[in-house]
Parts: structure tokens; sequence; C-alpha cells
């Protein structure tokens, strides 16, 4: 694997570097929040290539400790393409080549390795519409597991000013078209004016806007493609509606904040 140059920025595959060089007997540490944002991908993908729940959640966990302790990151090189890419061809050949012998190791749901919910998964995964390709499922779960990403850094950032009502009263109107009347209740809410309420509802879009390129740009090798990896997330969540609303609204040209 290629060192880092000095100059790169914090990304996902920094990340990656940094698991890569750390001793795999100590469970590499670094990989923690990778295995949080793929794990439900990795899931949704089993589930909806047939996997029963029990299989599908033994499997992710097999397959996330052969990450952690294998040599997996050793073949991992940003020049072969986004690490998202290889890892769903790395969990293909898994679940044909090795899994398919679960029949005769490991039962029971017994594999616990990593602490994630997978009865969320489950609901999400049902929630999928039936007909759609295991490949953009897990394209889908890797979009909206950035976008919960991006709502988790903001409600902190919002939290760390202690404006925790002003968040959570104003993130579910990130994509509505509000009334005067709609600013007034808002504002009544916040103990706000409603034009007010209009700069901070501005400023949060705009922070949501640059939020998710930031967290976008941490899975990119190269910067340039940030645009095109916005669009492709547009594409696949063009079935869930809330997601690409939001994506849609943050991708709005900037203009000055509403006048007081």
């Amino acid at each position: 694997m290629p060192n880092p140059s000095p100059n790169f920025a914090s990304t996902q595959w920094t990340l990656i570097w940094k698991a890569a060089a750390e001793d795999a007997g100590h469970g590499r540490p670094a990989l923690g929040e990778l295995i949080q944002r793929y794990w439900h991908p990795l899931y949704s993908f089993a589930r909806q290539r047939g996997l029963g729940r029990e299989d599908a959640e033994d499997a992710t966990q097999e397959f996330l400790s052969g990450v952690v302790h294998g040599d997996l990151l050793g073949a991992v090189d940003p020049a072969k393409g986004k690490f998202r890419s290889f890892l769903l061809v790395a969990w293909k050949r898994f679940l044909i080549d090795d899994y398919r012998r679960r029949h005769t190791l490991r039962r029971g749901g017994d594999i616990k390795l990593f602490s994630v919910d997978f009865n969320m998964g489950e609901r999400l995964w049902r929630e999928a519409e039936p007909e759609t390709e295991p490949d953009r499922l897990y394209t889908l779960c890797w979009a909206r597991s950035l976008l919960d990403e991006v709502r988790r850094r903001l409600q902190s950032s919002y939290s760390s000013r202690d404006r925790d009502l002003l968040f959570t009263t104003l993130s579910p109107k990130l994509t509505e078209t509000l009334a005067q009347s709609d600013y007034e209740e808002l504002g009544g809410r916040l103990d706000l004016s409603p034009s007010a309420v209009k700069v901070a509802l501005h400023r949060l879009r705009q922070r949501f806007g640059q939020t998710l390129r930031d967290v976008v740009l941490e899975t990119l090798d190269d910067p340039s493609e940030i645009d095109a990896e916005l669009a492709e997330m547009r594409s696949v969540l063009a079935s869930h509606s809330a997601g690409l609303a939001e994506i849609n609204a943050s991708s709005e040209p900037e203009s000055s904040p509403p006048a007081n």
C-alpha cells in the first residue's frame, strides 16, 4: 500500500492507511469509524441477495472481523478506485467463496464481534423497494449513512454552542418552503423574530451543504470527483425523497441571508 502524502487531506483513505499500519492482533481501532459507516450497506446487500437474517448478521460480523484482523487492507490502493467499490467486490467474493461454508462452521447468530444495531439494519432493509438491485441497495445505504453523519456533525456543532433547540426546531424545515406565518410560529417557539428565524434557517441550510461536501470529500481520493459523487448520491436517493430533498436543497446556489 502506498504511503500517504504529507499534504494528503484527512480522508477515509488516511484512516485506512492508519489502520493498515496498526497491529492486526490488537483489532485496528482506527477502523471503528469505517465499520460504523459500512456495516449497514454490507448487511443490506447480503439480505437483498437472499441470505436470511441470522446468516446475514453472522456473515457481516465475520467479514468485518476479517477486515480488522486480516490482510484485506494490504490490497487496498486508491488508484484502483473508490474504497466502497473495493469493499463491495471483496464482500461479494466473501459471500461466494467463504461464507458458503456457514452450514458447517459457526451458526446461530452467536458471532458478536462488533457493536452494531442489526435490528435497525433489518428495519431499514425492509423499508427498501423489494425490486432494488443488491448493488444499488448497497450504494443507497452508503448514501444514507453519509447523510446520517452530516446530521450528526451538525447536531454536535449546534450542541457545542448551546443551540440544541434551534437545531431540533429548524432541521425538519431544511427542505420546506415556509410562509410568513410559519416563520412567526417558529419565532414564537424560539423566542426570535421571524426575520431572525429566516437568517438562522438560511445559515443551517448553508452549513448542511458545506458539511455534506466535507463528509463526501472524506470518502474520495481525488477532490475533483466531488460533484460526480454528489450526483450519484442524488440519483440513488431518488427513491428516498427525504434524503434527496436535503441534498437538492443544499446544492442550491448560495445567496445572501434574508435581510433583518
